[in-house]
């Protein structure tokens, strides 16, 4: 009789280890999923970006240094994209969270020139272009919220007492927050 209760206990115990395990395999699933759809959008933005530049530095004085600059952060933004492939760990976004804040920087600046320069404003192709930027900065704030939303539930899944068993057993750590 002992053996049949050491055995039920054992079982149970299995179960709730391959529960905890597969809770958070499927989370850190959605949280990876997430990040590489703000990754792709946020390579997007970038492209839209690059044609608003072109487009925009026609109109800019001689010598002006945000097209240089803006192309120097979107460089930034590309490699630290690549340099994170998978969601960042926590305290380990600041590069891609640098590179983000001068490029929304440049942009707003970029956007209230536009709509305060009666000769830029009737430019179809720079209007469009504009648009394009920012419709695909919405869809990056889109996956941001996104992702934010799965990295708040891992992260909170990680610290019910099953996972922080798992967790330590099979190095599931905490990823970062971003910010929209």
């Amino acid at each position: 009789m002992e053996y049949i209760i050491a055995f039920a206990l054992l079982v149970a115990l299995g179960a709730w280890v391959v529960g905890a395990y597969l809770r958070l395999f499927h989370l850190y699933e959605q949280v990876q999923g997430a990040w590489q759809q703000w990754s792709r959008a946020t390579l997007h933005r970038n492209e839209c970006l690059r044609d608003f530049m072109h487009e925009f530095a026609d109109y800019l004085p001689e010598g002006d240094v945000l097209p240089r600059d803006m192309h120097r952060w979107e460089e930034d933004s590309r490699r630290a994209l690549k340099a994170s492939p998978a969601a960042p760990r926590e305290g380990n976004f600041s590069c891609i969270a640098l590179a983000e804040r001068h490029l929304r920087r440049a942009v707003n600046y970029s956007v209230h020139t536009l709509e305060n320069m009666q000769h830029m404003r009737e430019n179809e192709q720079l209007l469009s272009l504009c648009s394009a930027v920012s419709v695909s900065q919405f869809q990056q704030d889109t996956q941001m919220q996104r992702y934010n939303r799965s990295a708040a539930e891992y992260n909170t899944a990680l610290h019910s007492p099953g996972a922080k068993i798992v967790a330590g057993i099979f190095g599931f750590t905490p990823v970062a927050k971003g910010k929209v």
